[in-house]
């Protein structure tokens, strides 16, 4: 065991993963990159150091953070959630297996001289909020939220991770009262008159938002008790106080996630998300030739009537293959007899169908056109031209680009777009119901 914990680790395995190299070490643990010949994939494998496990003092409370984790392997699947992928107890090692994200922490962005633009520090936030949402849903409170558990891959891409010290509704362990990180522990928890919840988790992301913001925390100390009494009697300053160039929405946001009185706080993630969703609205209007963000696109995604019943992970993979764009008026979209590789679903605006001279309908938000593309499987000729009447916003899929998606995010599209072309046979045949029929020749 001494080996693998040394200079030596180099090359060796732990059960079929062979260990690359390693990527750091904490009180109970050391975490190595590692390969997984089976998956063919890089992982993340945390091995946590026996003396631990066996301590008199502390052993308990570790071997329960070791079990939260491992029980929670192949159940958090979100494109903003580290993945557990697998978890062994073994007489020689204890470990778990997790999804490698290349990159830091958001820990190098809370820093005055390292700090990302106020729109892209309130994107992070809204994956965080979407991200803790789900688990949420999953019946878990993290407990942990902090910048060093957060996870940055490049611009505005985060995974969560560290649900050592989560709370799960559906299991029957043993909570850990008291644990998590002060700076980031609501004042409710910090004066031992509440247990932790949705609430507390919002709090905390709510100081990861300011440490964003701001480059530094909302209270400062010399040591935790004073900061602890800071955060229970004291309202900080918001984060503009310390930073130029914060909306007044950002800092608003702020200080409403982090209030002192829960029930001024947002009471749902969901009402949290939305207020960040306004506020990249608000950017927009002042910065008209800025791109949507993820944010804005994945709140227009739910509320277009063909991603209705999408889960939220599969909404993220449709975010991730799919290409936004701007059309004025006049646009053919597609055009009669080309040969089609995509389809596409309005966001806003609308468009007209036609064939030839002859005018077949208008479609408009959350409809969609082009799917034979994809569904016969081939490059095929379109059979009509699909022309913008106003501006409109279209999201394109290439056929290449689903095929590839998942599984069940396949079944989902092709779900809809036989539903689409029902509804589009039964409205076909009520049209011809209507036509009356030719009148029958005189006799003789």
């Amino acid at each position: 065991m001494s080996e693998l914990f040394g200079e030596q680790s180099v090359g060796k395995k732990v059960g079929r993963y062979q260990i690359v190299r390693a990527l750091g070490s904490g009180a109970t643990s050391k975490v190595y990159l590692a390969q997984d010949p089976f998956a063919g994939r890089q992982v993340a494998l945390k091995v946590v150091f026996p003396a631990a496990l066996k301590s008199a003092e502390e052993g308990a409370f570790y071997r329960n953070m070791f079990l939260n984790e491992a029980a929670l392997a192949g159940k958090l699947v979100h494109p903003h959630i580290a993945q557990i992928y697998d978890a062994v107890v073994e007489e020689q090692y204890s470990y778990i297996v997790m999804e490698y994200v290349e990159g830091g922490t958001l820990e190098q962005f809370c820093k005055p001289d390292s700090l990302l633009e106020p729109a892209e520090a309130a994107e992070i936030v809204f994956k965080c909020v979407r991200a803790l949402a789900f688990a949420h849903g999953k019946g878990l409170t993290h407990r942990d939220i902090k910048p060093g558990n957060i996870l940055h891959s490049g611009k505005a891409h985060i995974k969560l991770a560290d649900f050592g010290l989560a709370i799960d509704k559906s299991s029957e362990r043993t909570v850990l009262a008291g644990a998590g990180s002060p700076a980031y522990m609501a004042p409710e928890l910090l004066a031992g008159v509440a247990d932790a919840s949705e609430l507390t988790d919002i709090y905390a992301l709510g100081v990861v938002m300011y440490d964003l913001l701001a480059g530094r925390h909302p209270f400062i100390a010399d040591n935790t008790a004073s900061m602890t009494y800071q955060a229970v009697h004291t309202d900080p300053e918001p984060p503009s106080a310390h930073r130029r160039g914060i909306s007044a929405e950002l800092d608003a946001i702020t200080m409403r996630a982090i209030s002192r009185d829960p029930k001024k706080r947002y009471q749902s993630w969901d009402v949290f998300g939305q207020e960040l969703v306004q506020s990249w609205k608000q950017e927009l209007k002042l910065q008209e030739d800025r791109e949507a963000p993820d944010t804005m696109r994945f709140d227009a995604l739910r509320g277009l009537s063909f991603f209705k019943g999408f889960p939220e992970e599969e909404l993220w993979e449709v975010l991730a293959i799919s290409k936004w764009a701007l059309f004025p008026a006049g646009t053919a979209i597609i055009k009669e007899a080309d040969i089609g590789d995509a389809c596409f679903v309005i966001v806003s605006g609308f468009v007209q169908v036609s064939r030839g001279k002859r005018k077949l309908g208008v479609l408009t938000v959350g409809d969609c056109f082009g799917e034979m593309a994809y569904m016969a499987e081939q490059g095929s000729a379109r059979s009509a031209t699909v022309t913008t009447t106003s501006e409109c916003i279209l999201m394109k899929i290439s056929s290449a680009d689903l095929r590839a998606a998942s599984v069940y995010c396949k079944v989902l599209f092709d779900q809809q777009f036989v539903r689409v072309l029902i509804s589009r046979l039964d409205a076909a045949n009520r049209l011809i119901e209507q036509v009356p029929e030719p009148a029958s020749p005189p006799p003789g």
